[in-house]
């Protein structure tokens, strides 16, 4: 999280230990040192003021007008007037600010210095000729004064193998891999980014072995290995060294053929799925590889290939409509290869043949999938729009899940198609798969879905790559169908939470709102309560205006949105940075007067949807320069038994609401925490509640109100466990007495 460099508060003598809990509780999880002795008011004037430096991170020199003071944190006694602060620390950037102090005065300055050091790089090889038809491992590591978060290694600029940390291994089989050829010399890039962006690189040359002279024994199994060779797919990345898979062909069956040759369906089994297994036997976190059979309607037969000559002739797939329909299509038994994620708290499945989407989402303490799960197969007419986009290309099908959009709006062309896997076991017990869209030598997407042990949210990391010597301009939304709750369908008491005061208008079929492209208020407008749906006539989509926001009640760029139906007392969230993922958007078939189920299913079934993009509305482009790439983390997780959601953060959800005389405080943690709840509220004591709480046994209580507590103020609320780390902070104005 990075805050303003500039964090100066000047306090007044009374309410420095407050504002000095608050500040120093947003900005670093170092020892927060005690706050300075409030100064007495006499009738003299004060001759000295007091200065509190607690910098992110701690021990930089502090240097005061010009003297070296120390480390922080540090207290200084100062006289009253300006004072030139100036910060230093190896690897950060130095600062330099005049703070202005008044007799008597404490002050608290929590500046965060800017990491400026790139990470150090090494790459080394266990042979710098490696055999054409052997093989050879390349190690990578990284270290940084803050931390590594993604090392790369690349042969000639085409990715072999990444990792979130600074230890990376990939086993190079140069047969195996397109473009490569006999007594050739390539380029080896190991590259690592820091949190801040920072990269640093080192390469080396490595020679590729001549072609063996053909002996009695190499027969047809060389000539076939050397005349087919391999393709080079995007890898997984891991957060441990791991092992480069090879390409695997896809045996299971495939509803919808891929618009080019199959490039990295699968791991192959000895390296990975060994590791994932020893993994299950010894972690919280499981994986198995299972199917599942789903009634299909017949429309593979009527798909054809298709480029869209506007992305430099992305291929896609389009369906004959006339012919389909014309068919009667019915449909029949299709088994799609499944894999399931599980640990204490969640189910995962994920469907890699249906665009690599995150299929369910099961919260075993309520036992129920928050994604809705399309009872059947079925091409609707909705999708990227002709035009601009190629005719036939509006076939989506609303599977359910959470589904990955790109590289245009309206769901993209990829979310039909089938995509790669590998699944990788973690160190700490956690198990991550990797799916990924056929055809690295096009601009692709790796999406990295990770459930760790123990803990009742999942993680998704996008990861969007240009391998082209020419910019690439494209479109990124993932899109989440959502039936929290038992029914698979949404209820009238389903509230979209999204903490913004106003939407644009995507489109909607309701003439009492504002149309297309216009602003809308929210959730109130003109008297009606948008959030809940029961009080929606027809469908409406909307963005977040002018842009996805950061959360209100905290520092940072973190935002949050969510669906929570209050009858069903169950939900879901994303938690994102919405410096990088700036759209965010809902949308719903309505209520009073609703499109057709009969569009998307067979059953009545139903579902809302909440988007995030990459720029604030589908007209929005995004794009990549020549061999460029970005990727971001976002955490998804249900939310269960606290009534509503106020508001989020990874780790947790908080839901405030007064009652009569009381504040009700419910609070969801999405690990299990021991330690304490403090609440303050404006007239009262601080209120600090003992806890031992979970996923599966949030906390609820009334907190009664003193007879000072106004109509409205401002709460804070701070869940800590028993180390004292801030596990959930919030801040914020609300409505006391309705």
């Amino acid at each position: 999280m990075r805050f303003p460099q500039k964090q100066t508060a000047l306090i007044v003598p009374g309410l420095a230990t407050l504002l000095a809990f608050y500040l120093a509780g947003c900005s670093s999880p170092a020892p927060t040192p005690p706050a300075p002795t409030p100064t007495v008011l006499t009738d003299q004037v004060a001759t000295t003021a007091g200065l509190t430096v607690q910098t992110t991170p701690p021990g930089a020199l502090v240097a005061v007008d010009g003297a070296p003071r120390g480390n922080s944190p540090l207290t200084l006694t100062l006289a009253p007037g300006g004072h030139q602060i100036a910060l230093s620390a190896a690897g950060y950037a130095p600062l330099t600010e005049t703070i202005t102090l008044l007799p008597g005065q404490e002050g608290i300055y929590t500046p965060a210095l800017i990491d400026n050091a790139p990470p150090a790089v090494t790459v080394t090889t266990t042979a710098r000729e490696a055999p054409w038809l052997g093989q050879a491992e390349i190690h990578a590591a990284a270290t940084d004064n803050v931390g590594v978060v993604e090392l790369q290694l690349l042969l000639d600029g085409e990715l072999l193998g990444a990792a979130q940390s600074g230890e990376l291994s990939v086993e190079l089989i140069p047969a195996d891999l397109t473009g490569l050829a006999p007594g050739g010399v390539y380029t080896v890039t190991a590259r690592a980014v820091d949190a801040a962006g920072n990269a640093g690189q080192q390469t080396l040359a490595l020679a590729i072995g001549p072609l063996p002279e053909p002996g009695p024994e190499s027969g047809a199994t060389d000539a076939a290995a050397i005349a087919t060779p391999g393709p080079h797919p995007p890898a997984a990345t891991a957060t441990a060294a791991t092992t480069a898979p090879t390409a695997a062909p896809t045996t299971s069956p495939t509803p919808v053929p891929p618009a080019t040759p199959s490039v990295a369906p699968t791991a192959a089994p000895t390296a990975v799925a060994t590791a994932a297994a020893t993994a299950a036997a010894a972690a919280a976190t499981s994986l198995r590889v299972t199917s599942v059979t789903i009634p299909t309607y017949p429309y593979t037969r009527y798909l054809s290939p298709a480029i869209d000559p506007t992305l430099g002739n992305y291929p896609l797939l389009i369906l004959d409509r006339a012919a389909y329909e014309a068919s009667s299509p019915q449909p029949v038994p299709v088994t799609y290869k499944l894999l399931v994620l599980e640990n204490k708290y969640l189910r995962l499945s994920i469907l890699p043949e249906l665009g690599g989407r995150v299929y369910e989402c099961v919260f075993k303490p309520t036992g129920n999938d928050e994604f809705y799960r399309n009872p059947v197969i079925k091409p609707t007419g909705w999708g990227p729009p002709s035009p601009p986009y190629p005719a036939g290309a509006n076939w989506w099908l609303a599977a359910g899940g959470l589904e990955f959009g790109f590289p245009v709006e309206e769901h993209g062309y990829e979310w039909g198609a089938p995509w790669g896997y590998v699944p990788v076991a973690l160190a700490d017990g956690g198990v991550m798969v990797s799916v990924f869209t056929q055809g690295p030598r096009r601009p692709y997407v790796v999406v990295e879905i990770t459930l760790a042990p123990d803990v009742a949210y999942f993680t998704v990391r996008p990861r969007i790559v240009n391998p082209w010597g020419s910019s690439f301009r494209f479109k990124w939304w993932l899109n989440a169908l959502l039936a929290p709750g038992a029914a698979n369908a949404p209820g009238p008491e389903l509230r979209f939470i999204f903490p913004t005061s106003e939407m644009t208008v995507h489109s909607t079929g309701d003439p009492a709102l504002p149309g297309p492209g216009q602003p809308l208020s929210w959730p109130i407008f003109d008297g009606r309560d948008l959030s809940r749906l029961g009080n929606w006539n027809q469908y409406l989509g909307f963005f977040e205006r002018p842009a996805a926001q950061g959360s209100p009640g905290s520092s940072g760029a973190a935002g949050f949105m969510g669906v929570y139906d209050t009858a069903a007392d169950e939900g879901m969230l994303r938690i994102y940075p919405s410096d990088v993922a700036r759209g965010a958007k809902g949308f719903a078939a309505g209520w009073n007067a609703p499109l057709d189920w009969h569009n998307w299913t067979d059953d009545g079934s139903g579902y809302v949807e909440l988007h995030g993009g990459l720029t604030p509305t589908f007209d929005d482009w995004s794009e990549l320069p020549p061999g460029g790439e970005l990727s971001w983390q976002e955490t998804w997780y249900p939310v269960a038994k606290i009534g509503g959601v106020t508001y989020a953060t990874a780790g947790g959800a908080l839901h405030l609401a007064p009652v009569g005389n009381a504040l009700r405080v419910d609070l969801f943690p999405t690990r299990a925490v021991r330690g304490q709840i403090t609440i303050s509220l404006p007239g009262m004591k601080p209120v600090v509640r003992k806890v031992e709480i979970s996923p599966a046994s949030p906390f609820g209580q009334e907190i009664p109100y003193a007879a000072a507590v106004p109509a409205q103020g401002q709460v804070i609320v701070t869940l800590t466990d028993a180390r004292g780390k801030t596990v959930l902070s919030y801040r914020g104005q609300i409505t006391l007495r309705p």
